[in-house]
């Protein structure tokens, strides 16, 4: 049985109840079971611990993967029953957007007190500064004092006391040097006080106001974020919706009130990084006709580059292709698109023959960009204009009149 205030401890009893909410708080296995935020880590994530599942109720869980291009990247979820009912994990998301969110809704209820943060900052630099300067006041008298003091000691002494007189001069000879130490140190108290101008002042005070800047300044600590935000924010429950998909978010202020906040989320299979739309129409188009390889050399030639900035190569080209179901070029003899030079053959004529029925316009066929292989389309073949052209051709006629033939 426990007895409070039976004798007198080290602390009080609220005290070591606090200690003990806070033991629990911070404890990884009751986090990991949902009972507790746990403790602030360093990871990125900026929401660890404050999410909760709103289908299940449990804590989300934050996982992290490595990315060369964009370092460690969190993401949100929940496992829900999924170990016992062997069912789909409930939600999860990427944390950047949500995170970048939050911390905005939280700056905005946060700004009217930064100035006023700002304002006692500045307050408590001066006091301290001043406290500082009055207490090396306060030593130089003392030594100066006591200077003083071993002076006229030194000086009522009589002459034939010579080992009294030789220990009073030894102090005296101290006592000045100590007094002159705090002397110095006096002055370079004096001139190293900030004394901050009207112009520094009012940066100060903007600087209350802009939280923004300080939040996103590269040396604010990952983990002083978190505890801001804990101070402020109980918990959020989050949970998702696929049309439109979006996060959908319930935010629990420490003061009582909540808010609902709904943040965008990418579609399945999408991301900030992700291919164009045009390069991946483009890669359909001319897979009808090219090889991987060929593509490669297009795209290149063209300048294009991949979602995150890479230039392109046969197996990122044929990952398009498999994430797309693009089919990859048929063999020749299959395929519905011919080149200039396959046209040729199934003609029987040269390919400075095809090239001139294509500008002539009596051989319809197109170009997707620049440097593709013009693409004829195999019915195009079998019209009665180039026929009559190809004979004209196998019977000797001379080339020029083809492109008069209609």
């Amino acid at each position: 049985m426990t007895i409070k205030d039976h004798h007198e401890g080290y602390f009080t009893w609220e005290e070591f109840m606090q200690t003990q909410e806070q033991m629990r708080a911070n404890a990884g296995w009751n986090a990991r079971m949902g009972n507790s935020r746990g403790a602030v880590r360093n990871g990125p994530a900026l929401l660890a611990g404050l999410l909760r599942c709103g289908r299940c109720g449990r804590l989300l869980q934050v996982s992290y993967c490595d990315s060369k291009q964009h370092g460690s990247i969190a993401r949100y979820s929940c496992s829900g029953d999924r170990g016992r009912k062997m069912v789909r994990s409930c939600i999860t998301f990427a944390s950047t957007r949500v995170d970048q969110e939050v911390a905005a809704e939280v700056l905005d209820a946060l700004r009217p007190v930064g100035i006023d943060a700002s304002l006692k900052a500045l307050e408590r630099s001066q006091n301290r500064t001043d406290e500082k300067r009055r207490s090396l006041e306060l030593a130089v008298q003392k030594a100066r004092y006591e200077a003083a003091r071993i002076a006229r000691q030194y000086q009522a002494t009589e002459p034939e006391n010579r080992l009294v007189a030789a220990d009073l001069e030894n102090g005296w000879n101290k006592a000045l040097v100590h007094s002159a130490e705090m002397e110095r140190r006096l002055e370079e108290a004096t001139s190293a006080a900030p004394q901050l101008t009207p112009e520094q002042r009012d940066q100060l005070l903007t600087l209350g106001d802009d939280l923004e800047r300080l939040w996103d300044h590269p040396d604010a600590p990952v983990a002083l974020k978190k505890r801001i935000l804990r101070t402020v924010l109980e918990e959020a429950v989050a949970d998702t919706t696929s049309d439109p998909p979006a996060v959908h978010l319930k935010l629990h202020w420490a003061g009582g009130t909540h808010m609902e906040l709904t943040v965008r989320k990418n579609r399945t299979g999408y991301h900030n990084h992700i291919n164009s739309k045009g390069v991946t129409e483009l890669i359909r188009e001319l897979a009808l006709v090219c090889e991987d390889h060929a593509i490669v050399s297009i795209l290149n030639r063209l300048g294009y580059h991949t979602g995150i900035g890479n230039t392109w190569t046969e197996k990122r080209v044929q990952h398009v292709r498999h994430t797309k179901g693009f089919p990859a070029c048929p063999p020749p003899e299959q395929r519905r698109w011919l080149t200039m030079q396959q046209a040729a053959v199934s003609l029987g004529v040269s390919a400075a023959v095809v090239r001139r029925l294509v500008v002539a316009g009596t051989l319809p066929a197109k170009q997707i960009v620049k440097f593709a292989p013009w693409t004829i389309e195999r019915h195009s073949l079998d019209l009665p204009t180039v026929r009559r052209a190809v004979r004209m051709v196998h019977t000797g006629r001379s080339t020029r009149s083809i492109a008069r033939v209609q």
